[in-house]
């Protein structure tokens, strides 16, 4: 058995080898397939990142009367702080809002508060909201518990959520299309190692033939095969995976806080090319042999 096992294991590299120009072209179209996947795996793992910040930054704004006195506002605060999925509260005083005003327009020649003689802006609460409730309807949800509140009316509560809205629609436009380039891009390089094991079978048809009549069984005619498709799709992976290290190396591409890779991308790429090659080889032989 273990003499068995050595010859196909044996047999399957040899045939590599006999088969070389075929391996290396099966090979190399493996790595381009999986490099274009490794490049769109990097683009949306960095866009879903990005997503991520951005939907931390959404708060509500919730405008306060400048008739509230220091109870009302802790009153108030402490009402919102109950309402499901506020995270947290920060306090806005008016002084602390006209200094924001100046770092925001510091370029600005004309103070227009000194012309005015008081200051306009209210005191605020922004509300931060907890991860779940970072979308169009958790927003919504939080907006509407606060202007059920006294004290509050539906002006003095904004959010942006026609943003929220704009980033949702190409959210799911980039899940559509990462599934679609996903599928092709796969079945692409499982029909290369497929077409590339079929035409192994076909060559070696006679010695198959041949191996039956002298009562070889399937395991050490399928084996070989298997280990020649398994080890193409792998060669595939590990060419792709280096190709997109050298890349984001030599084109600084990786650059820290905007683009960042991460190492499980490129074992994702190497064992993927492994089950693509296992996979064709299957399907070749299942279906020729």
């Amino acid at each position: 058995m273990i003499q068995g096992l050595i010859f196909v294991i044996k047999e399957g590299f040899m045939g590599l080898v006999r088969a070389r120009f075929s391996g290396l072209v099966a090979t190399f179209t493996v790595a381009i397939s999986l490099i274009l996947l490794g490049v769109f795996l990097i683009i949306t793992v960095n866009f879903g990142r990005v997503v991520e910040n951005l939907r931390s930054r959404v708060e509500l704004e919730v405008f306060l009367e400048d008739a509230l006195n220091e109870e009302n506002i802790q009153k108030l605060r402490g009402e919102i702080k109950k309402i499901n999925g506020v995270s947290e509260i920060i306090f806005i005083s008016k002084e602390m809002a006209i200094l924001e005003f100046h770092d925001l327009f510091k370029n600005e020649q004309k103070d227009y508060f000194e012309t005015l003689g008081y200051n306009p802006l209210p005191a605020s609460f922004r509300v931060k909201l907890k991860e779940d409730f970072q979308t169009v309807t958790g927003a919504e949800y939080v907006f509407n518990e606060i202007i059920t509140l006294k004290q509050i009316n539906t002006k003095d509560v904004v959010y942006r959520k026609e943003f929220l809205v704009l980033l949702e629609k190409y959210i799911k436009i980039a899940i559509v299309v990462g599934l679609i380039v996903g599928v092709i891009v796969c079945i692409s390089a499982l029909l290369l190692v497929s077409n590339n094991i079929k035409l192994i079978i076909f060559s070696k048809a006679t010695i198959i033939e041949t191996m039956k009549l002298v009562g070889a069984t399937r395991f050490f005619i399928q084996v070989p095969l298997h280990i020649q498709g398994t080890v193409q799709g792998f060669m595939g992976g590990v060419v792709s995976a280096l190709f997109l290290y050298g890349l984001m190396r030599l084109g600084s591409v990786e650059i820290s806080g905007l683009i960042n890779v991460s190492w499980k991308i490129y074992w994702s790429l190497t064992l993927m090319g492994a089950l693509l090659g296992v996979s064709g080889s299957f399907t070749a032989v299942r279906r020729y042999l």
